[in-house]
């Protein structure tokens, strides 16, 4: 008998309905209604979000095991209002009663008839989770509810009755697993410093270090470093430690004279702009780019050129600046070599300004508005925070955990929790680029997100062996995706 409500159990499918409250609705999602061992097992998720509910009403949930004539109650959830929650609590300590709030039920008090009683709070999810004796007549039972709304002074509302609610499931349709995830807190950055990089890419004629901002498109380049300078220097939220200006040349000539040449070019355009009054001289350092390889590697990806592998070969095995450039002149007669000095060198001859900066701790409150703004200017900590106003699974919660990353790439918490969220949206692939980028994979977090990924790609004894790794390491939020995994494996 038992197995056979187990098979059901595995054929359910899950996703939500609505029970109508007066003034809104309430959504109440199924998990589980599994026999383990001598109990029958009951899990369901209230979401509050969707909620709008008076002060003075209160709205209780009964779920109720039925099979023919034979039917078990289970323990009651109640949501109350405000003002109901503080009237009945003051009701109860006058009247020397104890006050009931959230009561996981276990061996000892399994009849006990209230589950919960919760002050109403729309961002919040309630777990309900009994187990109750197995009794031969649950093989074939199902799961009813009982909602029944109160207003003041316990004057009854409506109630209605919802039947056979795992039924209903399996009438809608498999959508897709809905996992859970432990989101792991950052470490608070005790200075947060940062950096902002403009790039003008001014035209020098070849050899030369003057800025003449009338040639060409230079008055257009140097407006733009202009106003980055001047936004951070009048930005309330951040204190400027350091400007640097670093010159680059491009490859043409001998790289000890282009060295030269990149560092005039930085001491040009810190003159220029201490001749506008824009900055003190003081407060600029310059720096030497020297011969832009590397910026040249990047162009080279999407340009069209014969020989281009052979350059990117040139490249990166000749050591020695000047002999590059000689290797690379000497393929197809030239043309190469000519083609990507019209075409790219004028864009290597730049100076980048970069300006460092720290910036101040934010309220959560600041955070929200400014992770809008200036997102830059967050720790990873603050978006943390950030996201925890809202409704964990929500599109905000995710969408925070997903800019964070953005900038942070590197760390690990950072695409972790990115992964996460990315999975809880259903979007595998997003969640794999930045499982890639984890390097410590042997903590129960990662073993979770990856046993998840799995489910996804329906590779499930890859999932198995992960999301137990997971539950060994402590992470309870494994064990219901375990449960996830059975109820897609055997849909």
């Amino acid at each position: 008998m038992k197995k056979t409500i187990c098979y059901l159990i595995l054929q359910l499918i899950l996703g939500c309905f609505a029970v109508q409250a007066q003034q809104g609705r309430i959504q109440v999602i199924p998990r589980s209604f599994t026999p383990k061992g001598d109990v029958v097992e009951v899990e369901l998720s209230f979401n509050m979000q969707t909620l709008n509910m008076r002060s003075t009403e209160s709205i209780t949930f009964t779920p109720i095991i039925v099979s023919g004539r034979n039917e078990h109650e289970l323990p009651k959830l109640i949501i109350k209002g405000a003002n109901r929650y503080k009237a009945d609590n003051r009701a109860a300590a006058l009247a020397n009663k104890p006050v009931v709030t959230m009561r996981s039920m276990g061996v000892s008090d399994r009849n006990y008839p209230i589950y919960a009683i919760e002050k109403f709070n729309k961002r919040q999810y309630i777990t309900y989770r009994v187990s109750v004796p197995f009794r031969d007549w649950m093989a074939t039972a199902i799961l009813n509810l009982k909602e029944e709304m109160s207003g003041c002074c316990n004057q009854p509302i409506v109630s209605t009755l919802r039947t056979n609610l795992f039924n209903e499931f399996t009438a809608g349709g498999y959508t897709d697993i809905q996992p859970k995830f432990r989101y792991i807190v950052p470490e608070q950055e005790a200075v947060k410093n940062r950096s902002e990089i403009g790039k003008a890419f001014l035209d020098f004629p070849q050899g030369s270090s003057v800025i003449n901002p009338s040639f060409r498109n230079n008055q257009r380049e140097l407006d733009k470093i202009n106003q980055m300078i001047t936004m951070l220097m009048a930005d309330p939220d951040i204190r400027v430690t350091s400007i640097e200006m670093r010159g680059y040349a491009s490859p043409e000539g001998s790289a000890s004279a282009n060295l030269e040449l990149s560092s005039q070019r930085a001491r040009a355009m810190r003159e220029y702009f201490v001749r506008k009054n824009v900055i003190a001289s003081g407060s600029i350092l310059t720096g030497i780019g020297g011969e832009d390889w590397e910026g040249l590697k990047q162009l080279l990806v999407n340009y069209s050129v014969s020989y281009k592998d052979e350059i990117f070969n040139i490249i990166n095995t000749v050591q020695d600046l000047d002999l590059r450039e000689q290797r690379i002149m000497r393929l197809g007669n030239g043309e190469p070599y000519r083609q990507i000095f019209r075409d790219l060198y004028p864009q290597l001859r730049r100076v980048e300004c970069r300006i460092n900066f720290t910036a101040r701790q934010f309220s959560v409150d600041e955070g929200k508005e400014r992770i809008q703004l200036k997102p830059n200017l967050l720790s990873q900590s603050e978006m943390y925070q950030v996201a925890h106003t809202y409704p964990e699974g929500s599109t905000d919660f995710n969408r925070t955990f997903i800019t964070a990353r953005q900038y942070f790439p590197d760390n690990d918490i950072a695409n972790l929790n990115a992964a996460a969220a990315a999975l809880v949206e259903g979007d595998a692939a997003l969640a794999e680029e930045y499982l890639k980028q984890v390097k410590n994979t042997n903590s129960p977090e990662y073993f979770n997100c990856m046993g998840v990924l799995y489910i996804y790609k329906e590779s499930y004894v890859a999932a198995e062996e992960f999301l137990l790794r997971a539950q060994a390491g402590g992470i309870e939020e494994a064990t219901y995706n375990l449960q996830e995994l059975q109820r897609k494996r055997y849909r």
